[in-house]
């Protein structure tokens, strides 16, 4: 027990229950549950009654409408404006290539900044509360020591001791969650001395949860929660007095706390959309540097494909041969495209003009023969046979020219054609066909046994031109000699050699060009396409052709093929 300020013993008991409390205090008249403290008081600061507290009414949503349209339908079936536009998806692949790759990059650094910001704000509010917690378990530390060892602070009204250096708000409670307040009991006959019991208060001065209750009833030792207080943001303790069912609650208000973190939420968001406006330029600025060889591919492309014009290329830095990026060397890869298709296109073009210069002389032979042979009454038979002749002659001429143009234009070999094949059969029915259509050469014939892949009626046609070439230009009875073997670097070597009069030095470079002929063969039959055409098939299968000159006159061709490696 502990004397009051008039002198009096009191003692601290439950005015429901009868017994005497574990605790005394000095407590003047005017004592209440809800009493406030000032940090700058001190030890000695005043009590003063708090105001009460008024917890919300709960509010509950009502069902969810959705509002009219003048048409009568509902916002929720009536067509949205992303239906009629497309879907996200067909829109995103419209966004041009720059725009969309822009955006990607700034959602991504907005994704980092906001992970950043937001974990700042999460860490800064922490550590604020852990003050805040700390403060208030300071002094609840203190009030639960001297409420152990039964002792109050002293009531003065100027100035009396408080619980910590806060301002703080204290409410004791029991286990049914019913506010109490302190009331003085005067002394009696019965007890010669004052005595201070925890009554039902009239009013809630902190908001009380049923774990609060709970500490009161001795299930924890203590609890701290945050809630509202009269539209105060307020930080709650509750611990244990030492006293069955009994529990006291103090306060701490957040309102500087939440001033602090508002301010800084305001500045980390001010800083994190300038960050992101910043990402979003640059992205915009490397994008657009990073993408400008694609932008230059693709107006190049269209340029091309509008005006199909193949002489524009795409402008590429740096001498070539030097390493280059991704897309410089998509934009080599393309110029290096743009040349093959117009190389090709200007074969084609060639060929075509080629065809029609050398077509002009057999057609102009026709026609006067047609025109002579109008009158051929006029005419004596051996001259009118001399004139069909001529006629069939020219039309042998055409076919063959016609034939060897259409063989010519064929281009690369498709993939899908080529197989294995024994050449060394090829080429002997190819050789027995040329005997019976020039009876007047000897073949000869040296065939190793050897497999090749290709196409097979390209490689005929190359080996009966070469064949038939060696054929033309040989004498009568003079020997074509015909060879494969195959060579150590896994290839097979097809060679064929006439005893004619050979090839001039000049006219050797230009033998496989079209439509090229020597002035000694421009009065034998042939459209000058045919070796041409076995340099075609060589090169379509891998291979090559040459010539040279044979020792002891003639000429010797070799085309070599690559031997299959199955």
């Amino acid at each position: 027990m502990i004397r009051g300020r008039f002198g009096r013993r009191t003692r601290l008991v439950a005015a429901d229950q009868g017994f005497s409390a574990g605790a005394g205090t000095d407590a003047g008249a005017g004592a209440s549950a809800g009493v406030a403290a000032d940090a700058s008081a001190g030890p000695n600061a005043p009590f003063s009654t708090a105001p009460a507290f008024s917890a919300a009414p709960p509010t509950t949503q009502g069902s969810e409408t959705y509002p009219a349209r003048p048409n009568g339908q509902t916002a929720q079936s009536a067509p949205s404006a992303l239906s009629r536009l497309g879907s996200p998806l067909s829109f995103w692949r419209r966004t041009p290539l720059r725009a969309r790759l822009a955006l990607a990059a700034t959602v991504a650094v907005a994704a980092g900044i906001g992970g950043g910001v937001g974990f700042a704000y999460v860490a800064v509010r922490h550590s604020l509360t852990q003050q805040v917690d700390s403060g208030l378990q300071r002094q609840g530390a203190k009030v639960q020591d001297l409420l152990l060892t039964h002792h109050l602070p002293r009531y003065d009204e100027t100035r009396s001791q408080q619980f910590g250096d806060t301002l703080t708000n204290s409410q004791f409670i029991d286990s049914t969650g019913t506010p109490l307040q302190p009331k003085l009991l005067p002394a009696t006959l019965r007890t010669p001395y004052s005595v201070v019991v925890l009554a039902p208060a009239s009013t809630r001065v902190i908001p009380i949860s049923s774990a609060d209750a709970q500490v009161a009833a001795g299930s924890m030792n203590s609890y701290m929660h945050s809630g509202e207080m009269n539209g105060q943001h307020v930080r709650i303790l509750t611990l244990s007095i030492g006293q069955k069912d009994r529990a006291l609650q103090i306060d701490a208000p957040l309102t500087a706390m939440d001033q602090q973190l508002s301010t800084l939420g305001w500045e980390l968001f001010g800083a994190g959309a300038a960050g992101i406006v910043l990402a979003a330029g640059l992205g915009w600025l490397v994008t657009r540097t990073a993408l400008r060889p694609v932008a230059e591919l693709t107006s190049t492309a269209e340029r091309i494909a509008a005006t199909h014009d193949l002489a524009h290329r795409i402008p590429i830095d740096g001498a070539p041969g030097e390493p280059r990026d991704e897309l410089g060397r998509l934009a080599a890869t393309f110029n290096t495209m743009l040349d093959a298709v117009q190389e090709a296109t200007d074969r084609q073009r060639q060929l075509v003009a080629d065809a029609s210069h050398e077509l002009r002389t057999p057609l102009t032979s026709l026609r006067t023969n047609v025109e002579v042979l109008a009158h051929a009454q006029r005419l004596e038979p051996e001259d009118r046979q001399a004139l069909v002749s001529g006629i069939m002659s020219g039309l042998d001429d055409m076919t063959m020219l016609v034939s060897d143009t259409v063989e010519l234009a064929r281009g690369e070999e498709q993939a899908a054609l080529f197989e294995e094949l024994r050449f060394d059969l090829l080429v002997r029915r190819c050789v027995d066909r040329a005997a019976m259509h020039w009876p007047k050469a000897v073949f000869k014939e040296d065939l190793e046994d050897c497999l090749v892949v290709g196409v097979t009626d390209r490689l005929a046609k190359a080996v009966r031109n070469l064949l038939d070439n060696a054929a033309k230009f040989s004498p009568d009875g003079g020997l074509v000699e015909v060879r494969t073997a195959p060579g150590a670097d896994g290839t097979v070597t097809l060679t064929v050699r006439d005893h004619g009069p050979g090839i001039p030095e000049a006219d050797l470079p230009h033998v496989f060009d079209r439509f090229y002929r020597a002035a000694s063969a421009r009065d034998l039959p042939g459209s000058g396409l045919g070796l041409a055409i076995v340099a075609q098939v060589a090169v379509g299968h891998g291979g090559g052709v040459t010539v040279a000159g044979a020792q002891g006159g003639g000429a010797e061709f070799r085309l070599t093929l690559p031997v299959s490696r199955g």
